[in-house]
C-alpha cells in the first residue's frame, strides 16, 4: 500500500485481520506516534496511530475491531524512532510491552541483527502473520527531504533495504505499506526516485 500518512495502517491492518485473528505489526518510523488525542500536539491523526492501532486513548478509532485492538501491544515491534523528547507518548510507549528498538539499536545492531530479533515476536507461532509499516521519515533526513517531520540522522537506503527484506521477504509477512512521502516538498522528484529503489531492493 503505497501513499498517505501514518494513520492508513489503521484501514492496512482491518484488512489484514481477514486472514486471522491474530496478526503482528512492524512499525518502521522515525516517531513513535504514541499519543493520544489529549496528548497530541497537532492533533493529527498520524502522530497517534500506532496507539489506536493498540486500543490506546478514548477515541472511535481505537476501537475499529470492536472491543479488542486490531493488535496487540505485545505482538507490534517499533524500528527505528529518533524523537526524544517530543510529545509521541513515549512514557506511556515504555509500559506497553511493545518492542521498541529506537535509532541507536538499528545502528548498533545493523538490519539484519534488528530484523532477526523483530522476527522473534512477530513470527510466533501464535501469530496468523504480521504486517509492515514503513514512514519514509525513518531515512536519513539529508535523503528524505520529501516528508513533513524530519529528524536527523537515520538509516540509508541500504541500510534500511536490509532491515526491511527479511521482513518482507518472510512466509508470515501478509503485506507493507509506505507512507509520508509528500512530492510537493522535493520538486526535483529525486526523493520519489530513492523510495522506487528502496521498494526495488526490498522486494
Amino acid at each position: 500500500v503505497i501513499g498517505g500518512d501514518c494513520s492508513i495502517v489503521l484501514g492496512s491492518l482491518l484488512g489484514a485481520t481477514s486472514v486471522g485473528q491474530r496478526i503482528g505489526l512492524a512499525y518502521i518510523d522515525g516517531h513513535a506516534d504514541f499519543a493520544t488525542p489529549q496528548e497530541s500536539l497537532t492533533g493529527s491523526a498520524a502522530s497517534m496511530c500506532l496507539a489506536l492501532a493498540v486500543g490506546r486513548g478514548d477515541s472511535p478509532l481505537a476501537r475499529l475491531a470492536g472491543s479488542k485492538p486490531l493488535v496487540r501491544p505485545e505482538d507490534v515491534v517499533l524500528i527505528g524512532r529518533r524523537d526524544e523528547g517530543q510529545s509521541y507518548g513515549h512514557e506511556a510507549l515504555a509500559s506497553s510491552g511493545i518492542l521498541d528498538m529506537p535509532g541507536a539499536v538499528l545502528v548498533a545492531r545493523t538490519g539484519p541483527g534488528v530484523a532477526a530479533a523483530a522476527l522473534e515476536r512477530l513470527a510466533r507461532p501464535e501469530l496468523d502473520g504480521f504486517w509492515i509499516h514503513v514512514d519514509a521519515d525513518v531515512l536519513d533526513a539529508q535523503l528524505m527531504t520529501a516528508v513533513d517531520s524530519p529528524e536527523p540522522g537515520g538509516p540509508d537506503l541500504d541500510e534500511l533495504a536490509a532491515l526491511i527484506a527479511p521482513l518482507a521477504r518472510h512466509p508470515k509477512a501478509l503485506g507493507m505499506q509506505l507512507t509520508i512521502y509528500d512530492p510537493a516538498l522535493a520538486p526535483d522528484r529525486a526523493c520519489g526516485a530513492r523510495l522506487v529503489t528502496l521498494l526495488e531492493m526490498v522486494l
